[in-house]
């Protein structure tokens, strides 16, 4: 078995590509079950992200497994995805993983989020029956690791991601009076929650939340604390209030536009339109009204960030240790590998062995201790003649012997029609 991964990111494809790839809910579930339909294909976990898209599978056919999961973006998704896709195997999609868990793939250098994207990730996997032995074990390893790596490094001890990274940029704009701008934030999932969040560390005071599902002032109490509490506006008036607002920040998992040209109510003042979603949340023909700027998630990766200097230092240590790591996880992976065709050598001696003991103790009639011998000394012998297979297939670690090795033994050993 080997792990595959194929995908795109924010280093190599643009959003308007990474849009058209995305998977949200609904399509998670689909591909799974889509890619999963293939006998190449043994397991499956969908990582989508606003920054990435990635599908990862366990297969004993990598380079089949490579093939469909291009096939399924370029004929699922869009054809423009050709371009962008990049696929890794064995130890190399182990190394990706790990890379992207801990943050040192991310736009934002050690970034909070994509931890509890990827956790999200593997339960939404476990839940559609595409994550097996190999895919949990593999995304469960990176995960902890990537929390032991926080721990130690502290290389996100202030907090980070885009969420953050947007609230800051507002303070920035506004440095005299960013604390009495009015702040629109449109979404109450964890994207909007955390743009909620620091806008009560940062001292914001008059901010607004609208959601298409109705959510009550006291449910945001927790997460925010600053002036009068948030306001919240039913999702059907936005535009009502939009033409007040100094910001509006937009971060649902919608599938389509939630602010459209169209609607969007005539200004006196300039608004910064700050999109957070992918697919993307705002009209893009939008940017074109002078009182507008608008600005998306690729916007930030040119966004000052005070930090990234000592957080780049700190992630050259962290690649020094995701190598030891992934060695680990590939030792496991390898015994993994032959684990299933030693279960079947021992099960087929254990029911041979069964088998052997039922017709001596019909012929003989065992009971008491002499039954009780007879199971131990027929068990041990039957055991003793796999072992030397047992022992060739743990010592092997050619992928092409063991898949061989597997074969003939299940032909040898296939009861006859």
């Amino acid at each position: 078995m080997e792990i595959v991964v194929v995908g795109m990111d924010h280093r190599w494809a643009p959003l308007e590509i990474r849009e058209k790839v995305a998977f949200i809910s609904r399509t998670i579930k689909e591909g799974i079950a889509a890619l999963t339909a293939y006998s190449e294909v043994a397991e499956t976990v969908i990582l989508s992200t606003c920054n990435r898209s990635e599908i990862y599978v366990a297969s004993e056919f990598a380079e089949k497994a490579v093939a469909i999961l291009k096939d399924f973006y370029i004929s699922m998704k869009t054809p423009e995805a050709e371009t962008y896709l990049f696929a890794y195997r064995g130890i190399e999609a182990v190394r990706h993983l790990f890379r992207v868990v801990t943050g040192l793939d991310s736009m934002i250098l050690g970034e909070d989020q994509i931890l509890g994207q990827v956790k999200d990730a593997l339960e939404k996997a476990q839940r559609y029956r595409g994550a097996g032995k190999f895919l949990t074990k593999a995304f469960r390893e990176a995960i902890t690791f990537s929390k032991k790596i926080k721990t130690v490094y502290k290389i996100s001890e202030t907090p980070l991601s885009l969420s953050s990274t947007a609230v800051k940029h507002i303070k920035r704009l506004f440095p005299k009076d960013y604390a009495d701008k009015k702040v629109m934030i449109i979404g109450s999932g964890k994207m909007g929650k955390l743009a909620l969040q620091y806008m009560d560390a940062e001292g914001f005071r008059r901010v607004y939340m609208t959601n298409r599902t109705y959510h009550p002032a006291p449910e945001y109490e927790k997460v925010y604390r600053g002036g009068g509490g948030v306001t919240v506006v039913p999702y059907p008036e936005r535009y009502d209030v939009m033409g007040e607002m100094d910001v509006v920040i937009s971060a649902t998992a919608s599938p389509h536009r939630v602010i459209k040209q169209e609607d969007f109510p005539a200004r006196t003042k300039p608004v910064v339109l700050i999109d957070l979603a992918l697919p993307r949340d705002i009209d893009r023909a939008l940017a074109d009204d002078e009182q507008v700027t608008l600005m998306t998630i690729d916007d930030f990766n040119h966004i000052i960030d005070e930090t990234k200097v000592y957080r780049e230092h700190v992630a050259q240590r962290i690649s020094a240790q995701v190598g030891d790591a992934v060695d680990a996880l590939m030792r496991w992976i390898d015994k993994a590998k032959v684990d299933s065709t030693i279960g079947m050598l021992n099960q087929k001696a254990q029911g041979l062995a069964d088998e052997t003991i039922a017709i001596l103790n019909k012929r003989y009639g065992f009971t008491g201790k002499d039954q009780i011998f007879l199971e131990k000394i027929v068990h041990s012998e039957f055991r003793k003649m796999v072992m030397p297979a047992v022992h060739t297939l743990k010592m092997t670690d050619d992928d092409a012997k063991i898949a061989q090795y597997r074969e003939a033994l299940t032909a040898l050993l296939e009861d006859p029609a």
